[in-house]
């Protein structure tokens, strides 16, 4: 059977051996209660037509889950910085490398390759299926995806650590693979079989889910893999003086809680 852990877990081991691959191996696969939460909001959600109010909540707060692209340009921002500012980095070319590869992550969100932002397709995505663009108003946003973002905004651009900002985003899309995989047939089945949409209808409607399916999101991976490796090198830290344990578990926690709320809200009208 088809879940988030079995489409995260192949990726992991996939990995070259490091102390990071150890530690995703180690505590990612501990994580099954939030997985299984996460999977009965989806599968809540797709299996029937729903209430238009409880869609413009789902679409509003699971995007604040999601579209990060100007985390990750922040994250760049931060680096960048170092230099600005003079400080004390043992490999200045590591750092150029590290920048590099973070980069890679928001090629596609940001249009610098393809033709369209991100952001448009998941505002094509949400206002196709909510009939309207009412979703974005902030009154359909829940307080646990409120929490969330700024949680992963704390250590991403606040935390002194930029070492912890590379590794909160390792586990975001790493996890968004697993995400996406996931929802697409669900997603694709319920759009045709209960909203009666055309294949080219369904089509354009989750090009936000399809365009991040298939190498997409694996490559932002190991972007993010390279980005720590070469950030590691650059300021003379060493990785294994780091332990994910509690990034993965506040990430996963946090995330189930708002898909846990989201099938809570009028149960999706069942």
């Amino acid at each position: 059977m088809t879940n988030l852990s079995s489409i995260i877990l192949p990726v992991l081991e996939g990995m070259e051996e490091s102390h990071l691959k150890d530690q995703l191996l180690k505590f990612l696969p501990n994580q099954q209660e939030s997985f299984s939460k996460i999977e009965k909001s989806f599968n809540q959600l797709t299996s029937k037509v729903q209430d238009k109010e409880q869609l413009q909540r789902f679409f509003h707060s699971w995007s604040q889950t999601n579209n990060s692209a100007m985390t990750v340009a922040g994250i760049s921002n931060r680096m960048t910085m170092l230099v600005h500012k003079n400080q004390p980095i043992a490999d200045e070319k590591a750092l150029l490398h590290a920048i590099t590869s973070l980069n890679r992550i928001v090629d596609e969100d940001l249009a610098v390759v393809g033709r369209i932002l991100h952001s448009q397709l998941f505002y094509t995505m949400a206002t196709t299926i909510c009939t309207d663009d009412d979703w974005l108003l902030r009154r359909y946003l829940n307080q646990s995806a409120y929490d969330f973002k700024a949680w992963k905004d704390q250590n991403s651009l606040r935390n002194k650590d930029i070492m912890i900002a590379l590794l909160t985003t390792l586990i975001h899309e790493i996890y968004t693979h697993g995400e996406v995989e996931y929802i697409l047939p669900k997603f694709q089945s319920w759009l045709l079989k209960d909203y009666g949409f055309s294949e080219e209808e369904c089509e354009k409607t989750l090009a936000w889910i399809s365009v991040h399916c298939g190498p997409t999101e694996k490559n932002h991976f190991f972007f993010a893999v390279s980005s720590i490796f070469h950030y590691a090198k650059a300021m003379n830290i060493d990785l294994k003086s780091y332990d994910l344990e509690r990034i993965i578990y506040e990430y996963l926690d946090k995330k189930s809680a708002v898909m846990e709320d989201l099938t809570q809200v009028k149960e999706f009208s069942f």
